[in-house]
């Protein structure tokens, strides 16, 4: 049986999954990144090809249509999709791959690979969600989101919470290097079994 793992990030926008994601992948050569495909536009620091592979809708439509799509969603007004390829070639090769997608997504992968996900699931500092939303609206505010998107991005909140129990693992990311090692640590203890 092949041991490739499939480790999904999944939270709230704004909680620190792709900081998380990113150093991860710095700290670990071996392991991989899944590249989500996306319509939205790219932002400034962004790297088509490294962060997202950014496409028209005709050209996701293009892909989704023929299959070349895990999992697809429609995420605050842009369409996201995991490509499959990446996905079976890690299984196939035993290697290790981070998937930071959303939620819903999420939950496509869990049931379709069941035996080689690790779901985890990072949320926000605070004791209630009044002020987890409090600490998204302060990171969403310091990223140079416009009022729109982040009102988009605190209505999905409720939503992506109602998910947590559906993931293995949960984080709450009240310190970067902390979490990160807890979470590096935990994927690491699990790839080993």
């Amino acid at each position: 049986m092949s041991k490739g793992k499939l480790v999904i990030l999944s939270a709230p926008s704004g909680t620190g999954k792709t900081s998380i994601c990113k150093e991860l992948l710095l700290r670990n050569k071996s392991w991989e990144f899944s590249i989500s495909a996306t319509t939205r536009p790219k932002r400034k620091n962004e790297i088509d090809g490294q962060d997202y592979v950014f496409m028209d809708i005709k050209q996701f439509e293009h892909k989704q249509n023929f299959g070349e799509f895990l999992e697809w969603e429609f995420v605050h007004g842009n369409r996201y999709a995991t490509p499959i390829d990446p996905i079976e070639n890690a299984i196939e090769n035993n290697k290790v791959i981070l998937l930071d997608i959303d939620v819903k997504g999420s939950m496509n992968i869990i049931e379709e690979f069941e035996e080689n996900v690790i779901s985890i699931f990072i949320e926000p500092p605070g004791f209630n969600n009044e002020e987890k939303i409090e600490i998204l609206t302060d990171r969403l505010v310091k990223r140079g989101q416009s009022d729109t998107l982040i009102n988009q991005r605190l209505k999905r909140f409720e939503l992506e919470m109602g998910y947590k129990e559906k993931f293995k693992f949960h984080f709450i990311n009240d310190n970067f290097d902390k979490t990160t090692d807890k979470i590096e640590n935990k994927i690491k203890e699990l790839i080993k079994k």
